[in-house]
């Protein structure tokens, strides 16, 4: 599979199932299991391919999206630990399709554009209060 500027065998990635079970086995955290895996996968790939998305969908305050052998999963958390960083919530992780890509999306460019018009503003007026 060409992903990015990477060539990926993809036999060479976890399955969905080896993903979970070794989060469940390492802590369920940020901090403890996807450490695991970027390492992994840096070493195999050149790339963690392992993206934290931290706008909330409205249910989860943030979702951790992982490169497996079966697609893009998507593991979400909603508290965040100082040790630990984020706490991942296992039984809401599900595998993207492209309505939730889409989804993601148009929320991160939602996002983005009214914080970058709000920064915007904000240089206006502090170039205004210094001049």
């Amino acid at each position: 599979m060409q992903f990015l500027e990477y060539t990926i065998d993809t036999s060479k990635l976890l399955t969905k199932a080896e993903l979970l079970e070794l989060i469940k086995e390492h802590g369920e955290t940020n901090w403890g299991a996807l450490s695991e895996v970027r390492e992994r996968y840096h070493a195999e790939f050149g790339n963690e391919l392992v993206w934290n998305y931290v706008i909330s969908d409205g249910v989860h305050t943030g979702t951790f999206i992982i490169l497996v052998q079966e697609g893009f999963i998507s593991i979400p958390y909603n508290a965040i630990d100082a040790e630990d960083y984020e706490i991942l919530e296992l039984q809401d992780a599900l595998m993207l399709d492209e309505d939730a890509i889409q989804f993601f999306i148009d929320d991160w460019v939602s996002f983005s554009d009214d914080l970058l018009t709000a920064m915007k503003a904000m240089q206006r007026v502090i170039t205004s209060r210094s001049a």
